[in-house]
């Protein structure tokens, strides 16, 4: 049998095959396919990693297409954490089977530079306005293009401007701040939604909070989704050193998905005693947009706003981080709606 981290191998075998998680599985409603719950990828991950009953590559599917939502925590008497399981099953099959040149490049090189990010964001625009991504769809090309093809399916439109420097330009010195915050930007955000960026400033700016905007690299979160824990630690080492030389109450995002895993920079660095104090500093002073507004206090002056709005909890920020309330009650405070 391969060696096996000692955490995992306690994690796999803590599942006590109740079966409750498949109550709560979205992938599993959907299928009906036991091994698409969490009871039967634990089954499957610990048949090829602990009993050598299967390849591990017979597992990959299985693996990568579990949406590590932790819905399956919700009602698991064991509190069994599925999802680390799958990302450090992940981590064991890119150490044994390599790693695709595509996501070398994406995370190694790439996320590693927001200017390159943009630079790419604005290929991908030339090739909206060109029409060749329809053109792609069309002839059957993206069939051909492997992970790429299956990349390109999902990435949004983008829009005609965008970009961290527009972001950048946005965050003025306001006078007598009460608090002073980085805004932690992402990935997608400036590129794809830069009016979140800019409307997140401006609600920052009416609390009297002064906004400086670093140039803060990707969380890591993509890829320890692909089991690329170096490139993960190399990110937040990037992130923890730019924090380091700013003098602010807290790091403040948007994106539930990039406060979740910043948050988790502790554990991430855990291992690393250079690092492991610092990483738990910054992770400390990170807080989603709507955990700060409702911490500082929250501005209820403002204007009416006639729409029935569905607030969908993202898996990141109510599970991950059990922030549930705090978007409620500043929607709830709109008038009007």
């Amino acid at each position: 049998m391969a060696t096996v981290a000692k955490e995992l191998a306690e994690s796999l075998q803590r599942c006590n095959k109740c079966g409750f998680c498949l109550a709560h599985c979205p992938i599993y409603k959907v299928t009906g396919i036991e091994w698409t719950a969490a009871r039967g990828r634990i089954a499957l991950i610990s048949g090829a990693l602990l009993d050598d009953q299967l390849e591990i590559g017979e597992i990959k599917d299985p693996v990568f297409n579990c949406l590590t939502c932790n819905a399956c925590l919700d009602d698991c008497p064991g509190g069994v954490v599925t999802a680390d399981i799958i990302f450090s099953t992940r981590e064991e099959l890119l150490k044994r089977q390599g790693q695709p040149w595509l996501q070398k490049l994406l995370f190694q090189k790439l996320l590693a530079n927001p200017s390159l990010v943009h630079t790419a964001s604005k290929f991908l625009r030339l090739a909206d306005v060109a029409g060749l991504r329809t053109l792609g769809r069309k002839t059957g090309l993206v069939k051909i293009m492997g992970d790429a093809g299956k990349a390109e399916a999902v990435v949004p439109r983008v829009p005609p401007s965008g970009g961290l420097d527009e972001i950048i330009r946005i965050a003025k010195s306001i006078e007598n701040p009460k608090y002073k915050v980085a805004y932690f930007a992402g990935c997608h955000a400036p590129n794809f939604a830069p009016e979140v960026g800019a409307a997140t400033i401006r609600v920052l700016n009416k609390h009297q909070v002064e906004v400086t905007v670093p140039r803060f690299v990707c969380c890591g979160l993509p890829a320890t989704g692909y089991g690329d824990m170096p490139s993960a630690r190399n990110l937040a080492r990037t992130n923890i050193d730019i924090a380091g030389n700013l003098n602010v109450d807290a790091i403040v995002t948007p994106c539930g998905s990039c406060s979740s895993f910043l948050k988790d920079y502790s554990k991430l660095m855990a291992g690393e005693p250079e690092w492991a104090e610092k990483a738990k500093d910054f992770a400390a002073k990170v807080k989603d947009i709507s955990e700060f507004l409702i911490d500082i206090g929250l501005d209820t002056d403002m204007g009416t706003i006639k729409k029935k709005i569905t607030w969908h909890d993202p898996c990141h920020l109510g599970r991950y981080q059990k922030i549930k309330a705090q978007p409620r009650t500043i929607l709830q405070s709109i008038p009007g709606v």
